[in-house]
């Protein structure tokens, strides 16, 4: 990897999914990563978020976020299996952050309108009301991974006091390369809105390492 990338190895893992995103404005979480590691990442972590938007890093705002990022990582591990998650700095720490998780999707359709994982993400959850959920989707083009690519937002119910909305760009390449899926969502649709251009700007930076374009 070059020098001035967020890059490094997840803890001698090589990576999977690659960028040269912008370091002050992405972080790398890594997904393999043991309690003491945890801590020593944690720890500067939210002391330089802090930092970035003056704000006091009071110890339940350090205990909102451990919590949340554990929660995360296995979840992110364990249920979607990613290869790969960042964070987008921007968001106050007194907001839940915004974390986008990357997988590659071994998908050998010929073509994108015959692949199921590029529609996948416009079906109407089956336990949510289908008059609840709103989706959009848009064609979306990446300089590394092609022109068959879809950007999806979704709005929907969590409960009944939190709309979650969701945004899930999704890339299908040429049999013999994986698909490229990455996706997160926010408890606060404004946080959204306002983070979309830089959403569309970091997944353009996304690509599969050793993969000529």
């Amino acid at each position: 990897m070059s020098d001035g990338t967020l890059w490094s190895a997840d803890l001698g893992a090589p990576l999977h999914i690659d960028t040269d995103a912008d370091p002050d404005l992405w972080g790398y979480l890594h997904l393999q990563i043991d309690k003491r590691t945890f801590k020593e990442w944690l720890d500067p972590h939210l002391t330089g978020l802090a930092a970035i938007h003056n704000i006091e890093l009071t110890r339940k705002l350090r205990r909102f976020h451990k919590t949340f990022y554990e929660q995360t990582l296995v979840i992110l591990r364990e249920k979607f299996q990613a290869d790969e998650a960042f964070i987008y700095h921007p968001v106050p720490l007194t907001y839940m952050p915004l974390v986008m998780h990357a997988t590659r999707i071994h998908c050998e359709a010929p073509d994108a309108a015959s692949c199921e994982g590029i529609s996948a993400p416009t079906v109407p959850h089956p336990d949510i009301p289908e008059w609840q959920q709103r989706t959009g989707s848009i064609a979306f083009a990446s300089p590394h991974l092609g022109e068959d690519g879809v950007r999806v937002t979704r709005s929907y119910p969590a409960d009944s006091t939190i709309m979650m909305t969701s945004v899930t760009y999704h890339w299908h390449t040429p049999p013999g390369i994986p698909d490229v899926c990455l996706r997160g969502h926010h408890d606060d649709p404004e946080v959204i809105a306002a983070a979309m251009e830089a959403l569309d700007d970091f997944a353009r930076t996304l690509r599969l390492p050793g993969t000529a374009h």
